[in-house]
């Protein structure tokens, strides 16, 4: 799954494309990794990874809610993540198993914050005033994340690429959102 800063750049794309204007959502786009449930994700297994069951949220999803839609946002591009991006440049290989693709986070949290010039400090306001049950530590440790300045040579993950994914599947997920939301009403 990537990082906080991929997260909150799909969340404020998506949100402009679809005129979203809330916090909540922004909210939403982090919860599955704060909140204090287990099975977050709602994973099933598919290939090499544990994808985040879509079909299962939807069951239960209130398209009303900005919070729910914005949760669901994070599923969605963990799932594009894992099965679009990784499983087609790693398609022999579990790059989690060794650990080092969150070094690969480390070094590009800052290069992606600066690229999508995305703003922080709101997003950090927005992150600490939620009042869902969430784990303050979890928390913590991602608007550190968001505020990384680490440099380093990255073993997985290139900045050119993935920033083109996230250009890509921002409007993937904003369409999947507009075609869900559809079939609800």
């Amino acid at each position: 799954m990537p990082s906080i800063t991929p997260h909150m750049i799909v969340a404020t794309s998506v949100a402009k494309r679809l005129n979203i204007n809330s916090e909540d959502f922004i909210r939403g786009n982090l919860l599955p990794d704060i909140i204090d449930i287990e099975n977050s994700h709602h994973k099933i297994k598919s290939g090499k990874y544990m994808v985040p069951n879509i079909e299962f949220f939807l069951k239960n999803l209130d398209f009303t809610n900005d919070l729910d839609i914005g949760y669901l946002t994070h599923l969605l591009l963990d799932k594009h993540f894992l099965e679009d991006y990784l499983g087609k440049i790693y398609p022999n290989r579990n790059i989690f198993l060794d650990g080092l693709i969150y070094k690969d986070y480390d070094y590009l949290n800052h290069l992606l914050v600066k690229r999508f010039k995305l703003d922080t400090n709101y997003i950090e306001n927005v992150l600490i005033q939620c009042d869902c049950k969430i784990m303050e530590k979890k928390l913590e440790y991602n608007i550190q994340c968001l505020n990384q300045n680490k440099i380093g040579k990255m073993n997985y993950l290139n900045i050119n690429s993935f920033s083109k994914f996230l250009k890509e599947v921002s409007k993937t997920i904003s369409e999947e959102l507009t075609k869900y939301a559809n079939k609800s009403s």
